[in-house]
């Protein structure tokens, strides 16, 4: 018998956890991030629409990023947030994806009252 793998959207854990606990006492605070590492990212290209065309795009998916954060920063701890922010220093991006796998494991170590709907 196969069991299918259930998959979670970075989001998806972030708004669960946001219904499970709504306020943490210790809540870190959303960084702005100036667009500075989408400048970097695609300064190595040569074509220039090719670079104009996905900076673009990466900052339209860090702004996404960071609006899917924002929703749910108030459960995003400080202790969380000084770990996850080390791992892509100036984007959103891998920040969401660290903090929801930190609400995921949070949830599994029953730190978080977490309910699956």
């Amino acid at each position: 018998m196969r069991i299918p793998l259930l998959k979670f959207s970075a989001a998806t854990l972030l708004l669960v956890a946001a219904i499970a606990e709504p306020y943490s006492a210790e809540a870190a605070e959303l960084p702005e991030y100036d667009g500075s590492y989408c400048v970097r990212l695609t300064s190595k290209m040569l074509n220039a629409d090719e670079k104009n065309i996905e900076t673009k795009k990466c900052l339209q998916d860090e702004a996404d990023a960071k609006r899917k954060l924002s929703e749910h920063w108030g459960i995003v701890s400080e202790k969380s947030f000084a770990y996850c922010r080390t791992l892509g220093e100036g984007s959103y991006r891998p920040l969401l994806r660290c903090l929801a796998g930190n609400v995921g494991y949070r949830c599994f170590q029953d730190e978080l009252s977490c309910n699956w709907n």
